[in-house]
């Protein structure tokens, strides 16, 4: 059979040797490689997860989920915890944008300012920066004696054992994670962009909302879901600065666990937060692909 007439598909060359076989054989090379990945997840992520799904079933009984939707108080905590994830993330977002704007925007001594400010907070523990809003937060903290030296109250006024306290504290923690995805998405946005639509009459506000913010929701998206996922885990903030009413599921976990002793139920508890936490993300997940703009253009 002559070149001519080769099968589609398959090109020949050096006397008849398929090429095909080379790329085949490079694309099974980088397949290769997320092997050792994909066996560390198993054995480090899913086996464990398997494990904690077993145990909230002990010989198929559903005891254990029955007994959490049996006592409303369980069902007040996992309410709390989505609700003080959501609150911690919006705020988060609201901070983390203008700030990243900041850095997108900076030049090279104010960015390495604010990038500094943003970054020291890794060195330093989770448990000191929770004891540190601890004293900042008390009666006869600094914050308590600036607001009365300054003529606001004239008492102390209660900001540490409240769900205010938590809030703080949990926003202070997730912030770096929030601006990090922002400003990754800003520095992608072309600038001249903006110019251009300012020549085209656009003001302000209006090239802020119809180019710029559009252009950076994958940032914020991904912030929003960075940071709401590591809230719905936090358990040592709420505990120094939390009331037992601020109480969040990470705390109920690990209570049953070490406290109790009781692996099974603290393994339901666990099942329902990640069943209720993978259903928010899919439903969200959604309305952002509904939410977005077709830009499909037809062909002729």
């Amino acid at each position: 059979m002559s070149a001519a007439h080769a099968p589609s598909g398959t090109d020949f060359a050096h006397g008849g040797a398929p090429v095909a076989q080379p790329a085949r054989r490079r694309r099974s090379a980088v397949a290769l490689l997320g092997v050792p990945a994909l066996l560390f997840l198993a054995a480090f992520f899913v086996y464990p997860l398997a494990l904690v799904l077993a145990s909230s079933v002990p010989e198929g009984s559903l005891a254990n989920y029955a007994r959490l939707w049996s006592t409303p108080l369980y069902g007040r905590v996992i309410l709390q915890t989505f609700q003080t994830s959501a609150i911690v993330t919006v705020i988060c977002l609201l901070l983390a944008y203008p700030y990243a704007y900041a850095m997108a925007r900076a030049g090279r001594v104010l960015f390495a300012l604010l990038a500094m400010c943003l970054l020291l907070p890794f060195w330093v523990s989770l448990l000191l920066r929770s004891f540190s809003w601890m004293i900042l937060l008390q009666d006869s903290g600094l914050v308590n004696r600036l607001l009365m030296d300054i003529g606001l109250t004239d008492a102390p006024i209660q900001l540490i054992r409240n769900k205010l306290s938590v809030i703080i504290g949990m926003t202070h923690i997730l912030l770096p994670y929030a601006v990090l995805p922002i400003f990754a998405a800003m520095r992608k946005v072309d600038i001249r962009l903006m110019e251009a639509s300012r020549i085209c009459g656009a003001g302000p506000m209006r090239c802020f909302f119809k180019v710029y913010l559009p252009l950076t929701l994958p940032g914020v998206y991904a912030a929003a879901l960075l940071s709401f996922t590591l809230a719905l885990g936090f358990y040592i903030t709420p505990a120094l600065l939390g009331s037992p009413r601020d109480t969040m599921i990470a705390q109920l976990v690990a209570a049953q666990v070490t406290e109790l002793l009781n692996l099974g139920f603290g393994s339901a508890l666990a099942a329902v937060l990640l069943l209720a936490t993978a259903a928010i993300f899919a439903v969200a997940g959604l309305m952002i692909r509904l939410g977005r703009p077709h830009t499909r253009v037809s062909r002729p």
